[in-house]
Parts: C-alpha cells; structure tokens; sequence
C-alpha cells in the first residue's frame, strides 16, 4: 500500500534540497486544501512581479468592503503577498484573522507568499518552500499513517498496547511528536509530525518489526499521506485491494 504513494521520491526530493546548504527551508504550517494550493499558486504564477505597489495598497482598503466579489479579493492579496513592503504583509495578516470562509486558506497562502518575500530581500537568498495538505511545525511535516492487522478481526487489548508504546518510542527517538493515535477495528490511524529530514517509511517499518516479533499480528505494507487524513471508506478500499492482490499471489 505505500508503494502507491512513491514515498522515496519525495524522501530523496527532500534530501536534493536540503543538501544545497545555501537556503532556509520554510514549511506551511497551516492545513490547507491541496486543490486550494494548487489554485493559488497557478493564480500566482500568472501575476507579474512587476506591478504597481501604489494600486496595490490602495486596494488593501476593499478587503472590508462587502460589495466586492470574493475573486476580487483573491486577485488583491494575491497581488499584495508579492509586494515587499511589511504593509502589504500586515494587510494580508489582519484579513487573515477576520476573513471570509471562503478565503481563510487563499488567505494564509498569501500570507506565507508575502512573508517569503519579506524574507528574501531582508536575508538575499529565497527559502526552499515545502507544503503539503496537512502543514507541519517548525522543521516537522504532518503525516496521516494507517497500520492494519495480518488478520480481518480487531486488535487485542495487548496488542493495542504494545503498539502505542512503540509508536510513541519510535517516534519520540526520532524527535518526532505523536499527535493521535485511534485504533478503528483491524486498523490504527496515526498522525504525527516528523522532522523533514527522516525517511518516514523506515519509522513506520521499524514499528512493524518491533511489534511483529510478538506474533506477526500487522501487515508489514502501510497507508502514508501527508496530503489529507483519509475517510474510512478510502482506507477500507487501500486495504480491501491489498489483500485481494495478496490472496492472488497465494493462490
């Protein structure tokens, strides 16, 4: 089941840009729609850089009006997350913490365009962005991870013990923090914010093994996403698939 999500690529992605040496990393650490992001950053790639910063600010003023469209915000804190001038920034940030629904998420976006902007004419260098639906903290990413028993029958009360305690330490030992940890019939659904630069499927692997040396209770193969906390019903589907492909090999 991990397989699927190419975990490796973005683990290697990671360590390419961290290996540079010459740039901050700044990471989202708010959760934002995945679709959202990609709105926003194809909307902001098509601005110019190169606008007037007069209009700019005088349209900072039309954030409160109500006769103006939701798109006709979007397009104005868009345009002000590229200016470099800490008024635009305070702008966006005061919006932030008063915004329409519909625009929080455009919102913190923003925010975060402008603060990199700020960043890169005080520091001369620009951050190396990372952001992912669910966000992360500091220099840890969040992750949503789904660990399934061999069998399709709910864990024991022991085995539901010894798995928290070995989340907990492996996670711990690797400066991560555990968020969550629900046990949801022959499934744990774990969130956990890990540093950037660890290899998340060895975490997860190493709990496995630890666990499976009591009786090979957990499938050794595991759900990882740092994209969305999945649905039942998604996760059902993962694992109804794995074990249908399993039993054809078997067979």
């Amino acid at each position: 089941m991990d397989e699927e999500l190419e975990f490796n690529k973005v683990y290697q992605k990671i360590q390419e840009l961290l290996r540079s040496g010459s740039k901050t990393i700044s990471i989202l650490e708010s959760q934002v729609d995945m679709e959202i992001q990609l709105a926003y950053f194809q909307y902001s790639r098509k601005l110019k850089d190169s606008q007037d910063q007069e209009i700019a600010l005088k349209n900072i003023a039309l954030l409160s009006d109500s006769e103006i469209t939701i798109e006709q915000k979007k397009d104005i804190l868009s345009r002000l997350a590229k200016l470099d001038n800490p008024e635009a920034y305070r702008a966006i940030e005061k919006y932030r913490e008063n915004s329409d629904e519909e625009l929080l998420q455009w919102s913190i976006l923003a925010l975060q365009e402008s603060r990199m902007v700020l960043e890169t004419s005080l520091l001369g260098t620009t951050p190396i962005f990372i952001s992912t639906g669910l966000g992360g903290q500091g220099d840890k990413l969040r992750y949503f991870v789904v660990m399934v028993a061999a069998e399709d029958c709910s864990f024991e009360i022991w085995q539901e013990d010894l798995l928290q305690k070995e989340l907990d330490f492996v996670i711990q030992q690797h400066d991560g923090v555990t968020e969550s940890v629900l046990f949801e019939h022959d499934k744990v659904l774990v969130t956990a914010l890990l540093p950037i630069t660890i290899n998340i499927k060895d975490i997860f692997s190493e709990v496995v093994k630890e666990c499976n040396q009591f009786g090979d209770f957990l499938l050794r193969s595991f759900i990882v996403t740092n994209v969305k906390k999945l649905e039942s019903d998604e996760i059902q589907k993962m694992v109804d698939k794995y074990r249908s492909d399993q039993n054809s090999k078997t067979q």
